[in-house]
């Protein structure tokens, strides 16, 4: 893993929800992308987890109802 970069985990960990769910808004383009690292591995700078983290609670986990 890249310094000072986190993994798909971390995030789950915040948000309590899937790896799919998030592999799903971020392909719905609700999330920024992710990097790569040299193995293909999704990485998130503190700065794209606090984002996501934010959204994800501010819009209840973009849940409709």
């Amino acid at each position: 893993m890249l310094a000072g970069y986190y993994r798909l985990n971390d995030i789950l960990k915040e948000i309590d929800r899937n790896k799919t769910t998030v592999l799903r808004w971020e392909a719905q383009k609700l999330i920024p992308k992710a990097k790569r690292d040299s193995r293909g591995w999704r990485c998130y700078t503190e700065k794209d987890i606090k984002k996501i983290v934010n959204k994800v609670k501010k819009t209840k986990y973009f849940r409709k109802g």
